[in-house]
């Protein structure tokens, strides 16, 4: 499966993954008993520099920010529950700024050509995704008291466009997506109070034609969670108004306690669980229609096809109905070792992450 995050640049897509390094790494600490390592060809040299690459983004050698995602990076990962394999996923990073790219280009009828592959890879990525995190700097969504400023500025509004387009391609795909509100520890105590309840709301209000999309979709599932990758108390933001309209202030974020990342592996399981429940029905309407085709096509498979499979020497209709089922069969029984473990992830996943009905 694939999981694509899309945002604006600096919304802190690639800090998320330093967050998800700290929780769920080899070396990482969290309750669920899941983690994930990057998946290679099981040669342990080669794995070890996997999981070697992975901890560049990690927060707690240097106490510094990673450098921000510069083209299109897919990390394939293994997700591990009590050091058991449970599932595969590929996790897609790219460069922030190429969606303000798109949306300019839309509004200019002008679209460069040294952007053109970027906007096509980021297009398939999207469309062959079956989870999507929507990301958007939970400071900026408060900053703003006007919702449409707020919307334009976090990268809402151009979000909106892409998954407008999206929903009218594909109107009965699944699609599980989670709106991701980065840095919340930075936001005011306003906004913190009853879990981040506020800040929840506001989210909600400033992606709510998002909302509207998935209430529309039945096929759809939608969440939305805020997210630190310090934790609160573990980093300080000196904010100074510029008064310029384009960039209305500049802001520092420093490290100035240990990190403890705050909801992150809750996004990720919200992804898995939602997409592995989705996958898990599919297969079983597959295998129901599978069985059917078979039956009609035993009652097509008589004695004449058998004969004519003899002097042709091809498979006749009975035996590729029985290998296709076969295979649909495979591909279930691979998923029901996965099953037991959806509904932990889910349940994880809903102690933080609040559903958009």
């Amino acid at each position: 499966m694939k999981v694509t995050m899309v945002g604006i640049s600096g919304s802190g897509k690639t800090t998320y993954m330093s967050s998800l390094y700290e929780t769920l790494g080899d070396a990482g600490e969290n309750d669920a008993g899941f983690c994930i390592a990057p998946r290679s060809v099981n040669h342990f040299d080669k794995d070890i520099l996997s999981i070697g690459d992975f901890s560049r983004f990690s927060l707690t050698d240097k106490f510094t920010w990673p450098d921000g995602t510069q083209q299109t990076t897919v990390w394939p990962f293994t997700v591990y529950y009590n050091s058991h394999p449970v599932t595969y996923f590929d996790w897609i990073d790219y460069r922030g700024g190429i969606l303000t790219d798109i949306t300019d280009a839309a509004d200019t009828h002008d679209i460069p050509d040294t952007i053109k592959p970027e906007i096509t890879e980021l297009a398939s990525h999207i469309e062959l995704s079956n989870a999507v995190i929507l990301v958007a700097d939970a400071f900026v969504l408060t900053y703003y008291s006007n919702i449409k400023e707020a919307r334009h500025r976090s990268g809402a509004r151009r979000i909106h466009e892409i998954f407008t387009t999206y929903s009218r391609v594909y109107p009965q795909r699944n699609l599980t997506f989670v709106i991701m509100l980065t840095k919340a520890d930075t936001v005011d105590s306003k906004w913190k109070e009853n879990n981040y309840a506020p800040l929840i709301e506001r989210g909600m209000e400033v992606f709510n034609q998002m909302v509207s999309l998935c209430k529309q979709n039945p096929t759809w599932e939608g969440g939305i969670v805020p997210v630190s990758a310090v934790g609160e108390g573990n980093a300080r933001r000196t904010v100074i108004p510029t008064g310029d309209m384009i960039y209305p202030f500049k802001s520092e974020d420093k490290i100035v306690g240990f990190p403890s990342p705050l909801n992150a592996e809750h996004v990720l399981f919200y992804c898995l669980g939602q997409t592995l429940k989705q996958m898990k029905a599919e297969a079983h309407k597959s295998i129901k229609q599978r069985e059917k085709e078979l039956s009609e096509a035993l009652k097509k498979a008589g004695l004449v096809n058998k004969i004519w499979s003899l002097i042709t020497r091809k498979p006749d209709a009975e035996s590729i109905a029985r290998a296709v089922l076969e295979e649909k069969n495979k591909d279930c029984e691979v998923l029901s070792r996965f099953e037991p473990h959806i509904e932990p992830l889910l349940t994880k996943a809903l102690e933080r992450v609040k559903r958009i009905a």
